[in-house]
């Protein structure tokens, strides 16, 4: 896989807040990348084959994503891929207990792209992965901030 990226952080705040926290797609505008200007529609239901629907702005492109809710295991692992232009992405949190907190990563991997798109993550896939992982961890970082106050 060309793209496989995850970093995590640990956030004082028990795991059921942080999952109710993350598990609310409609909060994930709070955490997210600031100049990606994430506008996100939620799923009405969280669960498996669920979708919702997000914007984001990534490389001067607004990419309007259709994303399945993949899995859900609560206080554990939330899945989704998010599809665009031809284009999928794995996008997940895994959570587990660190000490009296919770370690909480953030992870993506490339799932599958038509040509040319392919090509693009292909040859940009070392900066992808130098992006996103700098990206996840001001996210992270912003997640925590948030449930530490």
């Amino acid at each position: 896989m060309f793209l496989d990226v995850r970093s995590d952080i640990v956030i004082d705040a028990p795991r059921e807040r942080v999952w109710e926290y993350l598990a609310d797609f409609g909060r994930h505008t709070e955490w997210s990348q600031p100049e990606h200007h994430l506008r996100i529609q939620p799923p009405s239901e969280l669960r498996p084959g669920a979708t919702f629907t997000s914007i984001g702005n990534e490389l001067t492109h607004d990419w309007h994503n259709t994303a399945t809710i993949t899995a859900v295991v609560p206080g554990e692992r939330l899945e989704f891929v998010a599809s665009h232009d031809g284009s999928s992405w794995r996008n997940f949190f895994e959570l587990s207990d660190s000490g009296s907190g919770t370690r909480v990563t953030k992870g993506e991997n490339f799932v599958s792209a038509r040509f040319p798109m392919i090509v693009l993550v292909a040859v940009l896939s070392p900066w992808l992965t130098w992006e996103s992982k700098r990206v996840f961890a001001a996210d992270l970082a912003r997640i925590k901030a948030r449930l530490e106050r």
